[in-house]
């Protein structure tokens, strides 16, 4: 399996207008790539072309509509050549307990978050296949290894993002194509804000985008399949597979002023 350097690569950075996405595309710019920036607003993604030196190309797409995911994958190929790398970034979350959810915000979680990945790799795959190179990356969480209380819906769809990261990694072996996954936890974008919610927990602080996005370069130039950021919630999700009834406890305990309130508002 030929090593994907970044040096020289073409690489698709979905969600890149800001936060993580524009993060990595500062971060693989300054390692000698050239950049295909997908967001849905051309200003942003133009801020972020011009913050990156002009070096490559946007494509303004809602990845979690089909068509656009393919078009904005086959404009950015046109524009740059073939593409080396992907990084499916894009994502939402919310905040909440599940009774009370709107159904319709499972729906926009599933489809931009979980259809929004498949549109997108589906779509850059072909093209890596023919030429037996590549690598995909994909943005999950680490509320996407250990379930997350009142982000159930969130919970659930970076599940399905590491299921199919995990499954494509052995499925793409046979091309040579390789596959990672970067689960942060917490991280210091709007991210928090868009969903409605504030982060109010102490522990795990929040990190900066800029080393989620030092994860994501090092994934590919250790061919890893899997980064925690930070490092230390590997041990996390260790321990709740060695003793999931101490870490069941750990989780009640730690969500229990949220529970009570949750007990007293039915």
């Amino acid at each position: 399996m030929t090593a994907v350097g970044w040096d020289g690569a073409h690489v698709l950075v979905t969600g890149a207008s800001r936060g993580i996405g524009r993060a990595v595309a500062k971060a693989a710019a300054q390692k000698g790539a050239r950049l295909g920036l997908v967001a849905r607003h051309e200003t942003e993604l133009r801020a972020v072309l011009d913050e990156i030196g002009g070096r490559g190309a946007i494509a303004v797409a809602d990845v979690s509509v089909r068509e656009q995911a393919e078009r904005a994958v086959s404009q950015i190929e046109a524009d740059l050549g073939s593409i080396d790398i992907v990084v499916a970034n894009a994502g939402v979350g919310c905040y909440g307990a599940f009774i009370d959810s709107d159904p319709a915000v499972f729906e926009r979680l599933l489809k931009i978050n979980v259809l929004g990945t498949m549109y997108v790799l589906r779509a850059a795959l072909p093209a890596m296949v023919e030429r037996r190179h590549g690598q995909l990356v994909v943005i999950g969480s680490v509320a996407g290894r250990m379930a997350a209380p009142f982000e159930s819906v969130y919970s659930a769809t970076k599940f399905a993002e590491v299921g199919l990261a995990e499954a494509l990694a052995v499925e793409l072996s046979a091309f040579g194509i390789q596959v990672s996954m970067v689960n942060p936890g917490p991280v210091d974008t709007d991210f928090f804000e868009a969903r409605g919610h504030a982060y109010t927990r102490t522990v795990p602080k929040k990190t900066s985008p800029q080393r989620v996005a030092e994860a994501v370069i090092r994934a590919v130039d250790r061919s890893r399949l899997e980064q925690f950021v930070p490092r230390w919630l590997r041990a996390t999700l260790i321990l709740r597979h060695l003793a999931p009834q101490l870490y069941e406890v750990g989780i009640r305990r730690s969500f229990k002023t949220e529970l009570a309130e949750l007990e007293q508002s039915r």
